[in-house]
């Protein structure tokens, strides 16, 4: 696999595919922000989405300060735990799992997707889980990936923390 493939998560890309991307990308978000602009929402100009239409449009729908900010909380709440409960209910389910026993190499483990199953041991007669690869591994441990967070799944909560701290200290 080449470097440039691990780091960016897309097989096959080069540099100036990755650059062209960004670029792209850099200039989408750029048309976005003057089209949201000409729409007023920086509060530059006038238009229907200058900051007091929209407080006035929300006060007609019966919006206080506890509406946004109990808002604004769960968007918080939601932003942080999102990967904690995907997780947890991947490992419940048994997923995200890989084999633990050494490969056809020796020196490298198997990490082939394993399934879970439960079976009766014979010596004890209870119930306990084992887990089989695709290769025909049977082993009682597996490896569990979880999923971590992203760039962009930070700044979301850290700019979910800066709305609250907004709603709740300057308003």
């Amino acid at each position: 696999m080449k470097a440039s493939s691990m780091s960016t998560g897309q097989p096959g890309l080069g540099l100036p595919q990755r650059r062209m991307g960004n670029f792209l990308l850099t200039i989408g978000v750029m048309v976005l922000s003057f089209f949201l602009y000409d729409l007023g929402l920086f509060g530059g100009g006038e238009g229907p989405l200058t900051p007091a239409k929209i407080g006035i449009y929300l006060d007609g729908l019966g919006m206080t300060r506890r509406h946004v900010l109990m808002m604004s909380l769960s968007f918080l709440i939601f932003s942080t735990t999102w990967n904690w409960i995907y997780n947890f209910v991947s490992h419940r389910l048994g997923e995200r799992l890989t084999c633990l026993r050494p490969g056809p190499a020796g020196d490298e483990l198997c990490g082939a997707r394993v399934k879970r199953e439960k079976v009766v041991s014979k010596i004890t007669g209870k119930e306990q889980i084992r887990y089989v690869c695709s290769h025909g591994h049977r082993s009682d441990k597996a490896h569990f990936h979880p999923v971590a967070k992203g760039t962009v799944s930070h700044c979301v909560w850290v700019m979910s923390l800066v709305l609250c701290c907004i709603v709740l200290f300057l308003s």
